[in-house]
């Protein structure tokens, strides 16, 4: 509970979505009912667990497939008994398959993986069991414990391969460097890695030669899009390789790979750069800071906003009659909905020069709200109001196209048409990362910096949007376009 606390309290952490893989049902339901506990105890915490743009889950090894979320935090669950003994028996885990589920578990996060552990690899005694899923867990665990390093290098090194891959290693062997081909644990392999010249137990470079198995391996996005973005994620450095480039010039191919080599190591070896000690900029809210209009929203609908204008006096709003209230909401829901409680109330005041909310003016507003007939959403913090004709599951519609004296706040904005914006913006793109979109969004939308207020609101747009299939989220943490 301590570490989603913490990353809840953090608002650059909170940014990315939360999961928890464990091991047994009981365990499931303990830390279930801890996290209810903490939500009762701080309801801020709550809060901003709401605000993400996925909610969190707790599953375990049982009934996780499917599911994904940016950090999984996976709970062992199992330690030494009182005499300090580790039993064999890992549930799951020892059944026939028992490597699959754990497989599934660990195969869920898109960005990072906490591991919560009491035992160590090296409680975990190979002799006494059989079953391949405590070997995978083990394994899991070393590697969890010392990252890269627990996993040897190794390849095949014959000289004799039959592809381009195993040419072109032999020919790096000639040279000096030590070289390996289909490196990997998963079904993808590195065509040939390159280990350091001054430490050869750790691979610098990663080469795609584009073999037969590459081929085989995926869609187009992923062997050019995902699997390099994931290999840089792991710590890779990466070029291609084509037979091609080699028949014509094989000398000029490896100049080139040994100038790659040479500015990997430059770059390990440069000294950082000095940090500028400028100060902080003090948080803000949102700033109608417009650029050039987007070209995307002159394909969107226009926005046209209700006009203040007066239907009683201030001194009587309260005994005004329900049907002059209810009528100037009716107005500004016909105009403008979907629309913010927040926006149409103060619409509304305006409308009968009510400069100062009070409870009373505010119940009088709610009651006015709930009998003109408006259906109402909730998202985050925000209520929104929408016409009683109109669908929230299936709107799709997106108003960014409107006069910058008529432009809304980002958060006087449903996450439905929100989410209709990102969808008409992936539709012009194969993915972005999840930053490059809720800044392409918030410009499609007419602002040109990205605000705390603006990121919350189109993280909300994106869930919306992922919960109409417009979207997915792929294993590098990349958004995609679905149609």
């Amino acid at each position: 509970m301590d570490e989603i606390s913490r990353r809840l309290e953090d608002p650059k952490l909170r940014k990315l979505s939360i999961g928890v893989v464990t091991f047994s049902q009981p365990q499931q339901n303990l830390i279930d009912d801890m996290l209810m506990d903490a939500f009762r105890e701080r309801p801020e915490l709550e809060q901003w667990a709401n605000e993400q743009y996925e909610p969190i889950i707790i599953k375990n090894l049982e009934n996780v497939q499917g599911d994904e979320r940016d950090v999984i935090m996976f709970s062992i669950g199992y330690g030494p008994d009182k005499e300090g003994k580790v039993s064999m028996n890992f549930g799951p885990l020892n059944r026939d398959g028992g490597w699959r589920r754990l497989n599934v578990a660990i195969s869920r996060s898109k960005c990072q993986m906490i591991v919560f552990s009491v035992i160590t690899p090296e409680m975990i005694d190979l002799s006494r069991t059989r079953s391949d899923g405590v070997e995978g867990l083990k394994g899991f665990l070393e590697f969890a414990a010392k990252g890269r390093s627990a996993l040897a290098v190794r390849g095949n090194t014959s000289a004799k391969t039959a592809d381009f891959s195993g040419v072109l290693a032999e020919e790096l062997r000639k040279h000096g460097y030590t070289a390996n081909t289909a490196v990997g644990c998963s079904d993808f392999k590195i065509d040939v890695a390159v280990a350091a010249p001054e430490d050869t137990t750790k691979y610098i470079l990663g080469i795609n030669c584009g073999t037969k198995s590459n081929y085989l391996n995926g869609t187009a996005k992923d062997r050019h899009l995902s699997q390099s973005s994931v290999l840089r994620g792991l710590g890779w450095n990466t070029m291609n390789v084509y037979i091609l480039d080699w028949l014509d010039n094989k000398d000029k191919v490896i100049k080139k790979i040994e100038d790659e080599i040479a500015a990997i190591i430059e770059r390990r070896n440069a000294p950082p750069e000095a940090v500028r000690d400028e100060p902080k900029p003090q948080k803000q809210e949102l700033v109608f800071e417009t650029e050039e209009v987007s070209p995307l929203a002159e394909r969107c609908e226009k926005f046209k906003p209700f006009k203040v204008k007066e239907y009683g006096k201030s001194e009587a709003f309260n005994e005004t009659g329900e049907v002059k209230i209810i009528k100037c909401v009716k107005d500004i829901l016909a105009a403008e909905a979907p629309v913010s409680r927040t926006a149409l109330t103060k619409k509304l005041f305006a409308c009968f020069g009510v400069a100062r909310t009070t409870p009373n003016t505010k119940a009088t507003a709610d009651s006015a709200i709930e009998k003109c007939g408006a259906v109402v959403t909730k998202a985050g913090e925000n209520d929104f109001l929408w016409l009683p004709d109109q669908t929230p599951a299936s709107y799709d519609i997106c108003r960014a196209n409107c006069s910058d004296e008529d432009r809304r706040s980002m958060d006087e904005i449903a996450p439905e048409e929100i989410a209709a914006g990102i969808k008409l913006i992936m539709s012009e793109q194969i993915a972005m990362l999840r930053d490059d979109l809720i800044r392409e969004t918030a410009h499609l939308f007419g602002f040109t910096r990205v605000t705390p207020t603006i990121e919350t609101a189109v993280s909300l747009g994106i869930r919306e949007a992922k919960k109409r299939g417009f979207v997915e989220f792929s294993e590098d943490g990349r958004i995609s376009y679905t149609e």
